[in-house]
């Protein structure tokens, strides 16, 4: 498994409230894009406050109990980002301190994703490349309210809401697998036909190098991203 990341303030915000974890041992990985919400008073201690405590879970229970099953592992991985809602909700309130979240998680053949906000993750395989998580914005509503006035509004975060909304599914890995997860002031400002190919190219390399990310992120920057931007490239 290999995995590249990057996480840049960008050229207009006076603070990087994004925070990325990429961890993998064998054939476990566990990688996280958070996005602190930039409405909140405190973003980038959400987003800080969500990895390092995926690190320390990492460290302190995933590595020494490898043993354990994948229904197991993405049980824990789903309590604790539950947990963390209730943390930041409980000491901040609705929306004072709150992060969107996009984790993978990659253990015994098989990987779990969960998502709230609307970092993304996208999955490259036999097929090509395509959307795993849903944006969770105000265009998105399931009951078909777009007012333009609220277009892009987050609905879900972790710390945002009393109780925690997200998605999650889970699937046997395929042969080659290549995942990209990162935050909106990345994909926002990427090129999509740029990230197809450079992701199946990803896939097809036995030891792909950081080059399509380095590519991928130049094009962030000719764009003057006016956001934080964070990414993270794994093939398995």
């Amino acid at each position: 498994m290999i995995s590249f990341g990057i996480c840049e303030q960008g050229a207009v915000r006076k603070e990087n409230q994004d925070a990325i974890l990429m961890c993998r041992e064998g054939g476990s990985g566990l990688f996280i894009v958070a996005d602190g919400v930039g409405g909140s008073q405190d973003g980038g201690a959400a987003s800080r406050l969500i990895t390092g405590s995926f690190q320390h879970w990492w460290d302190e229970v995933l590595l020494p109990n490898r043993q354990l099953s994948f229904p197991e592992v993405f049980a824990q991985a789903k309590a604790r980002t539950e947990r963390l809602n209730e943390e930041l909700y409980r000491h901040h309130g609705s929306g004072q301190c709150c992060s969107t979240i996009a984790l993978l998680l990659i253990h015994r053949r098989i990987y779990g994703f969960l998502s709230a906000g609307d970092s993304r993750i996208y999955h490259c395989g036999a097929r090509g490349l395509r959307l795993l998580t849903r944006d969770d914005t105000w265009e998105n509503r399931p009951d078909g309210n777009r007012h333009p006035g609220f277009s892009g509004r987050i609905l879900s975060a972790v710390g945002g809401y009393r109780a925690l909304e997200y998605s999650c599914a889970t699937a046997r890995l395929g042969f080659r697998d290549c995942f990209f997860l990162c935050s909106d002031g990345f994909y926002r400002f990427a090129d999509k036909d740029l990230m197809e190919k450079q992701l199946c190219a990803v896939r097809q390399k036995l030891f792909p190098d950081p080059t399509p990310l380095r590519l991928l992120a130049e094009g962030v920057v000719e764009k003057q991203t006016d956001d934080n931007y964070s990414a993270i490239l794994v093939k398995v």
